[in-house]
């Protein structure tokens, strides 16, 4: 199995932090976005804070990845997990759709290859959410 993100939202943990304030704050969601933009460390601060308990702050977002699997280790993972996407392209490629949220609850549930990839690829666009994916 081989997985690779292809494409995803821009700023995945900006607007997880903007989602978060915005819960506490006046201000709106444009604009708590634009300032978190300029000041990563407070991007860092606000999801260091994040809880899995609160997903719903995690599918402000989508994810796409290349999967090259069987069909069968794909069938798995459709049973597994009904918020990520699998389209076929070929007889072992499939492009697989999803958010952060259904990374985080698909690997809470069940520990496979494929979820060590997901989680795996998730550390180059939300690094600091992570290291909470591993915990």
């Amino acid at each position: 199995m081989k997985l690779e993100l292809v494409a995803h939202t821009p700023n995945v943990e900006t607007m997880i932090a903007t989602s978060m304030l915005t819960t506490t704050s006046g201000a709106q969601p444009s604009t708590l976005y634009d300032r978190l933009l300029s000041k990563p460390e407070k991007v860092r601060e606000v999801v260091g804070r994040a809880e899995v308990q609160h997903g719903n702050i995690l599918e402000h977002n989508r994810m796409v990845w290349m999967l090259e699997a069987t069909g069968d280790e794909v069938l798995e993972a459709t049973l597994d997990t009904r918020f990520l996407t699998f389209t076929r392209l070929g007889e072992t490629r499939w492009l697989v759709s999803g958010n952060l949220r259904a990374v985080v609850e698909y690997a809470q549930s069940r520990k496979t290859p494929l979820t060590d990839a997901l989680v795996a690829s998730v550390k180059a666009v939300a690094p600091n959410l992570h290291g909470f994916l591993e915990d």
